[in-house]
């Protein structure tokens, strides 16, 4: 998968997702590595088998680092609560310290 073929994704949580907080496996494709772990709600940031990251918890949100990081910056961090934020700019700073592609 090259970059111009890394494909973003957004979509409601779904129970057939497993455990937001420690998913095995998301759209088919294997959860290589947990990068970060949600303490009050559950969530993640994990890497993909396929290098794409993946955001867990009330909503899926998957890509590339750039694309997850330019999403959470649009859509995420603006329009959340004091918790849900501190929690988006862990990510992104977890984000903004691996490669883009």
């Amino acid at each position: 998968m090259t970059l111009g073929e890394v494909v973003f994704s957004v979509r409601p949580w779904q129970q057939e997702f497993g455990d937001p907080a420690d998913p095995t496996a998301l759209l088919g494709v294997a959860v290589v590595d947990r990068l970060l772990h949600r303490s009050d709600a559950p969530g993640a940031l994990v890497v993909l088998a396929d290098r794409r990251y993946a955001l867990t918890g009330s909503v899926l949100v998957v890509g590339s680092a750039r694309q997850l990081s330019s999403y959470l910056r649009r859509r995420g961090v603006p329009h959340s609560s004091p918790a849900q934020g501190a929690w988006l700019r862990r990510v992104l700073s977890v984000l903004t310290q691996r490669p883009t592609s």
